[in-house]
């Protein structure tokens, strides 16, 4: 009896480890090529995280909501590439709440809200399981030093978690975790999270960089680990394609070498003569 169990776990180890993650999300998210270093999605360093023989797939793409991400065929492209087994990380949000750009803007208690919840029974339909992730805050501090409330996209984030409880899909609050994590941090850690940059500091961005939407490598090294994070808190079956870790994400990313900054000693060679690596078009 013993040895059958045994053999049982072994198999369904075995299955779990040669799934596939697909990730479906927007910029904060997204994998960015060389020309936009320091900045970073977090989707970007799941792959890093992973036991070995996990492929991370990551379709994320700024500017996208899930209307947007659904009339562009992007969803049907990654639908197309799941295997039974497989997980899909999906995160939208930020571009749903876009009222200026009808091709983003989906109302969160109505279009938005079906789609997530469509996206869900497709994942399940392809064999997949889904996996819901709540939109990252913006790093955006008030004058008594908390994190500025969620203000808009607050709906989104009621919706999605309202999506995963009505059709049972794993949740992953990155929102919540981040908020804590944010207000314990402070502004001036909290800030080195995003992509706020000096000017002459990246030879990507001369003239500096103020956005707190967008996250950098550390940024997105904090996001990917409070996935993991909260994945194995909660027990939840993706867990099992990440490795193990005692550090914690606010730490990792604060230790996190900056490796793209310009050494003060290249500054005078840093004019540009070099284009940057061409970034995929959004």
């Amino acid at each position: 009896m013993k040895e059958m169990l045994a053999a049982v776990l072994l198999v369904s180890a075995s299955l779990i480890l040669a799934a596939d993650i697909h990730m479906a999300g927007d910029s904060t998210m997204m994998t960015y090529r060389g020309g936009y270093a320091p900045q970073q999605g977090w989707g970007q360093r799941m792959q890093e995280l992973a036991k070995d023989g996990v492929t991370v797939k990551n379709r994320s793409i700024g500017g996208r909501s899930t209307k947007s991400f659904k009339a562009e065929k992007r969803w049907e492209d990654l639908l197309r590439e799941i295997r039974e087994g497989d997980f899909v990380i999906i995160q939208f949000g930020h571009n749903d709440g876009t009222k200026a750009k009808p091709e983003r803007y989906a109302d969160p208690r109505g279009e938005y809200r079906e789609n997530m919840k469509g996206f869900v029974e497709d994942v399940r339909r392809a064999g997949g399981i889904p996996v819901i992730a709540t939109s990252i805050p913006f790093g955006t501090y008030l004058a008594d030093g908390s994190l500025k409330p969620a203000g808009f996209l607050n709906p989104y984030l009621q919706s999605a978690r309202e999506v995963a409880a009505e059709t049972k899909c794993d949740l992953v609050d990155l929102y919540a975790y981040a908020e804590k994590e944010l207000n314990a941090a402070g502004e001036k850690n909290g800030t080195r999270l995003y992509l706020v940059l000096n000017p002459g500091d990246y030879p990507n961005f001369p003239e500096g960089k103020s956005d707190r939407c967008h996250i950098n490598f550390r940024g997105a090294l904090f996001y990917a680990k409070a996935f993991v994070l909260l994945a194995k808190r909660n027990k939840l079956p993706i867990a099992d394609l990440f490795r193990d870790s005692d550090e914690s994400p606010m730490d990792a990313a604060l230790n996190e070498k900056d490796v793209y900054i310009i050494k003060k000693e290249d500054a005078k060679n840093a004019g540009g003569e070099k284009k940057p690596e061409a970034a995929a078009k959004p």
